[in-house]
Protein backbone atom coordinates (compact mmCIF):
# COMPACT_ATOMS: atom_id res chain seq x y z
CA UNK A 1 0.00 0.00 0.00
CA UNK A 2 1.14 3.30 -0.59
CA UNK A 3 0.36 6.76 1.81
CA UNK A 4 0.08 9.73 0.67
CA UNK A 5 0.35 12.65 2.84
CA UNK A 6 -0.13 16.29 2.83
CA UNK A 7 1.79 18.82 5.02
CA UNK A 8 0.35 21.50 6.01
CA UNK A 9 -2.76 21.37 8.49
CA UNK A 10 -2.01 17.36 8.12
CA UNK A 11 0.83 16.71 9.72
CA UNK A 12 2.17 19.92 10.54
CA UNK A 13 0.05 22.67 12.41
CA UNK A 14 0.05 25.38 9.89
CA UNK A 15 -1.78 27.63 12.32
CA UNK A 16 0.70 27.55 14.86
CA UNK A 17 3.15 27.98 12.43
CA UNK A 18 1.48 31.14 11.00
CA UNK A 19 0.78 32.75 14.04
CA UNK A 20 4.77 32.17 15.04
CA UNK A 21 5.55 34.33 11.59
CA UNK A 22 3.19 36.90 12.70
CA UNK A 23 4.99 37.34 16.05
CA UNK A 24 8.19 37.43 13.82
CA UNK A 25 6.59 40.09 11.48
CA UNK A 26 4.71 41.95 13.99
CA UNK A 27 6.05 45.41 13.41
CA UNK A 28 4.94 44.65 9.36
CA UNK A 29 1.54 43.75 9.82
CA UNK A 30 2.24 40.17 8.71
CA UNK A 31 -1.60 38.48 8.56
CA UNK A 32 -3.08 41.81 6.61
CA UNK A 33 -0.17 41.51 4.27
CA UNK A 34 -0.61 37.46 3.75
CA UNK A 35 -4.24 37.96 2.81
CA UNK A 36 -3.61 40.99 0.47
CA UNK A 37 -0.07 40.01 -1.12
CA UNK A 38 -0.36 36.12 -1.37
CA UNK A 39 -3.80 34.59 -0.57
CA UNK A 40 -6.34 36.55 -2.21
CA UNK A 41 -3.91 36.93 -5.34
CA UNK A 42 -3.91 33.39 -5.56
CA UNK A 43 -0.45 33.03 -4.68
CA UNK A 44 2.27 30.70 -2.65
CA UNK A 45 3.88 32.64 -0.13
CA UNK A 46 7.50 32.77 -0.82
CA UNK A 47 9.17 34.35 2.07
CA UNK A 48 12.61 35.93 -0.05
CA UNK A 49 9.70 37.29 -2.38
CA UNK A 50 8.10 39.11 0.71
CA UNK A 51 11.10 40.61 2.50
CA UNK A 52 12.11 42.21 -1.51
CA UNK A 53 8.45 43.58 -1.22
CA UNK A 54 8.89 45.28 2.08
CA UNK A 55 12.26 46.57 1.69
CA UNK A 56 10.84 47.96 -2.02
CA UNK A 57 8.26 49.37 -0.28
CA UNK A 58 10.57 50.95 2.19
CA UNK A 59 9.03 49.24 5.29
CA UNK A 60 12.03 48.13 6.07
CA UNK A 61 15.57 48.42 5.77
CA UNK A 62 18.73 46.67 5.19
CA UNK A 63 19.20 45.82 9.18
CA UNK A 64 15.87 44.95 9.76
CA UNK A 65 15.75 42.80 6.71
CA UNK A 66 19.07 40.84 8.37
CA UNK A 67 17.03 40.35 11.98
CA UNK A 68 13.82 39.00 10.22
CA UNK A 69 15.82 36.63 7.87
CA UNK A 70 17.45 35.34 11.30
CA UNK A 71 14.60 34.87 12.76
CA UNK A 72 12.63 33.10 10.36
CA UNK A 73 15.75 30.19 9.85
CA UNK A 74 15.91 30.19 13.35
CA UNK A 75 12.07 29.20 13.21
CA UNK A 76 12.34 27.19 10.48
CA UNK A 77 15.38 25.16 11.62
CA UNK A 78 12.69 24.44 14.66
CA UNK A 79 9.76 23.47 12.64
CA UNK A 80 9.55 19.95 14.58
CA UNK A 81 8.17 22.28 17.29
CA UNK A 82 4.86 22.76 15.52
CA UNK A 83 4.29 19.37 13.92
CA UNK A 84 1.02 18.16 15.25
CA UNK A 85 0.30 15.43 18.05
CA UNK A 86 1.01 11.88 17.32
CA UNK A 87 2.31 12.79 13.59
CA UNK A 88 5.86 10.96 14.17
CA UNK A 89 3.50 8.38 15.80
CA UNK A 90 1.27 7.91 13.05
CA UNK A 91 4.29 7.91 10.35
CA UNK A 92 5.82 4.68 12.61
CA UNK A 93 2.61 2.57 12.75
CA UNK A 94 1.88 2.58 8.91
CA UNK A 95 5.60 2.37 8.50
CA UNK A 96 5.96 -0.73 10.73
CA UNK A 97 3.05 -1.77 8.91
CA UNK A 98 4.73 -2.24 5.84
CA UNK A 99 3.06 0.52 4.08
CA UNK A 100 5.38 3.18 1.69
CA UNK A 101 4.57 6.44 2.64
CA UNK A 102 4.31 9.16 0.26
CA UNK A 103 4.64 13.22 1.11
CA UNK A 104 2.83 15.73 -1.49
CA UNK A 105 2.90 19.13 -0.53
CA UNK A 106 1.76 22.06 -2.07
CA UNK A 107 3.15 25.91 -2.28
CA UNK A 108 6.28 27.61 -2.99
CA UNK A 109 8.87 25.12 -3.83
CA UNK A 110 11.78 26.55 -1.98
CA UNK A 111 9.74 27.77 0.89
CA UNK A 112 8.41 24.15 1.47
CA UNK A 113 11.77 22.83 0.65
CA UNK A 114 13.13 24.84 3.62
CA UNK A 115 10.29 23.55 5.68
CA UNK A 116 10.63 19.51 5.01
CA UNK A 117 14.64 20.28 5.34
CA UNK A 118 14.46 20.73 8.80
CA UNK A 119 11.31 18.04 9.95
CA UNK A 120 12.63 14.90 11.22
CA UNK A 121 9.71 13.34 9.98
CA UNK A 122 11.63 13.56 6.55
CA UNK A 123 12.85 10.24 6.59
CA UNK A 124 9.63 8.20 6.93
CA UNK A 125 9.03 9.25 3.20
CA UNK A 126 10.29 6.59 0.41
CA UNK A 127 9.34 10.03 -2.10
CA UNK A 128 8.74 13.46 -1.44
CA UNK A 129 7.07 15.41 -3.72
CA UNK A 130 6.58 19.53 -4.13
CA UNK A 131 3.61 20.48 -6.32
CA UNK A 132 3.46 24.63 -7.11
CA UNK A 133 0.54 23.68 -8.88
CA UNK A 134 -2.73 22.34 -7.81
CA UNK A 135 -1.65 18.85 -6.27
CA UNK A 136 -4.42 17.24 -8.47
CA UNK A 137 -2.34 18.14 -11.64
CA UNK A 138 0.71 16.41 -10.04
CA UNK A 139 2.49 14.40 -12.50
CA UNK A 140 3.26 11.51 -10.12
CA UNK A 141 -0.61 11.26 -9.70
CA UNK A 142 -1.06 10.62 -12.94
CA UNK A 143 1.33 7.78 -12.99
CA UNK A 144 0.47 6.25 -10.21
CA UNK A 145 -2.66 6.20 -11.47
CA UNK A 146 -1.66 3.51 -14.12
CA UNK A 147 -0.59 1.07 -11.67
CA UNK A 148 -2.58 -0.82 -9.45
CA UNK A 149 -1.39 -0.35 -5.97
CA UNK A 150 -3.79 0.21 -2.81
CA UNK A 151 -3.87 3.80 -2.16
CA UNK A 152 -4.61 5.73 0.81
CA UNK A 153 -5.06 9.60 1.08
CA UNK A 154 -4.72 11.43 4.55
CA UNK A 155 -5.21 14.98 3.89
CA UNK A 156 -7.32 18.12 5.39
CA UNK A 157 -8.59 19.59 2.27
CA UNK A 158 -11.39 17.90 1.14
CA UNK A 159 -11.91 19.72 -2.46
CA UNK A 160 -8.29 18.71 -3.07
CA UNK A 161 -8.46 15.11 -1.96
CA UNK A 162 -11.71 14.67 -3.84
CA UNK A 163 -9.47 15.75 -6.77
CA UNK A 164 -6.35 13.47 -6.31
CA UNK A 165 -8.91 10.33 -6.14
CA UNK A 166 -10.74 11.36 -9.07
CA UNK A 167 -7.02 11.39 -11.03
CA UNK A 168 -6.47 8.19 -9.10
CA UNK A 169 -9.48 6.48 -9.69
CA UNK A 170 -9.48 4.83 -6.94
CA UNK A 171 -7.93 4.84 -3.07
CA UNK A 172 -9.31 5.54 0.55
CA UNK A 173 -9.49 8.73 2.36
CA UNK A 174 -9.14 9.75 5.69
CA UNK A 175 -9.82 13.71 6.07
CA UNK A 176 -7.98 14.83 9.28
CA UNK A 177 -9.48 17.99 11.06
CA UNK A 178 -8.69 21.33 10.06
CA UNK A 179 -9.61 24.44 8.59
CA UNK A 180 -10.38 23.10 4.89
CA UNK A 181 -12.35 20.18 5.36
CA UNK A 182 -15.99 21.20 5.48
CA UNK A 183 -18.16 20.89 2.96
CA UNK A 184 -19.95 18.38 0.62
CA UNK A 185 -18.06 15.33 -0.72
CA UNK A 186 -18.89 13.93 -4.06
CA UNK A 187 -21.57 16.11 -3.86
CA UNK A 188 -24.02 15.02 -1.25
CA UNK A 189 -22.32 13.04 1.05
CA UNK A 190 -21.50 14.23 4.44
CA UNK A 191 -17.54 13.79 6.10
CA UNK A 192 -16.80 13.08 8.99
CA UNK A 193 -12.98 13.91 9.79
CA UNK A 194 -10.84 12.53 12.49
CA UNK A 195 -7.86 14.23 14.88
CA UNK A 196 -4.63 13.00 13.18
CA UNK A 197 -4.03 10.41 16.67
CA UNK A 198 -6.96 8.43 15.79
CA UNK A 199 -5.76 6.89 12.61
CA UNK A 200 -3.62 4.69 15.41
CA UNK A 201 -5.97 1.45 16.42
CA UNK A 202 -7.28 2.31 19.78
CA UNK A 203 -6.60 6.33 20.02
CA UNK A 204 -10.05 6.36 18.07
CA UNK A 205 -12.88 8.76 20.34
CA UNK A 206 -16.69 7.25 19.86
CA UNK A 207 -17.82 9.51 16.98
CA UNK A 208 -18.19 7.69 14.07
CA UNK A 209 -15.14 8.22 11.25
CA UNK A 210 -16.54 7.86 7.69
CA UNK A 211 -13.77 6.44 5.61
CA UNK A 212 -14.20 7.67 1.46
CA UNK A 213 -13.38 5.17 -1.57
CA UNK A 214 -13.80 5.82 -4.99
Amino acid sequence: MKIIFDLDYTLLDTAKFKEKMADIFDKENFKADYEKYFKNEGINFDCDKYLAMLKAEGRIDGAREKELRSEVEKLISNIDNYLKPDAENVLKHFKAGGAELILITFGNKKWQKQKVKNLSIAKYFSNIIFEEKNKHRSEYLKLLSETDEEILIINDNISEAEEMLKILKRGELHLVDGPYNKGPYDGNKEVRVNKLAELIPGKRENNRIENLRY
